[in-house]
């Protein structure tokens, strides 16, 4: 049983890194997660919004964005979801036995500036070591359609390669390794994200 439940782990965590297929359809696994994430999004979005409650395990971590359009202009009124592992390294909860929608999920909308911000805790890197901590997008724009910028990871995790900082920051600011700044009680990251011209869904 132990087994079976590892194979399925793999197949999800495998759903959620690759959720386009290589024929260019969506993954049908990471779909039906989505679409039952959208059934969750609040009638209200703002643009500051919550991922994880404040009794989540974990350090509380904020994450300060701001959305680009193509063009290089502030996107304004401009939705994302965002999701990532817990504490722990798991996805779906407890030892991640639900696999149903991303446990720890928020959505929030870009106001005037392109600025949202999330709050959170500090994840983890993937409970099976194969992964650094990481921030996963999805941007749902009427104007350039549904979106994955890159997943975004924490610059000060070990589990982060040389190889990914250094493509990280061929980018500039648009850089998907961004910098953790650690205070006493919270840690902050600053994440640019971009649109591109064409939708992925």
């Amino acid at each position: 049983m132990r087994e079976k439940r590892i194979i399925k782990v793999l197949c999800l965590l495998l759903c959620c890194s690759f959720s386009q297929g290589l024929d260019g359809q969506v993954d049908p696994e990471w779909l039906s997660m989505w679409n039952e994430a959208k059934e969750m999004m609040p009638l209200e979005v703002d643009s500051e919004s919550r991922i994880a409650t404040v009794d989540e395990a974990g350090i509380p971590l904020d994450i300060i964005g701001k959305l680009y359009n193509p063009d290089g202009t502030l996107a304004k009124n401009v939705i994302l979801h965002a999701y990532h592992r817990d504490d722990m390294g798991f996805d779906f909860g407890k030892d991640d036995e639900a696999t149903t929608t991303w446990r720890l999920q928020g959505w929030a909308k870009t106001d005037a500036n392109g600025a949202f911000v999330f709050h959170t805790i500090r994840p983890a890197g993937d409970h099976l070591g194969r992964e650094g901590a990481h921030i996963h997008f999805t941007i749902v724009s009427e104007a350039y359609g549904n979106q994955w910028p890159p997943k975004v990871f924490l610059a000060d995790d070990p589990d982060v390669t040389l190889s990914q900082h250094d493509r990280s920051k061929q980018l500039g600011k648009f850089g998907w390794v961004c910098e953790v700044v650690k205070m006493p009680d919270l840690q902050t990251m600053t994440v640019n994200l971009k649109l591109r011209e064409k939708g992925d869904f």
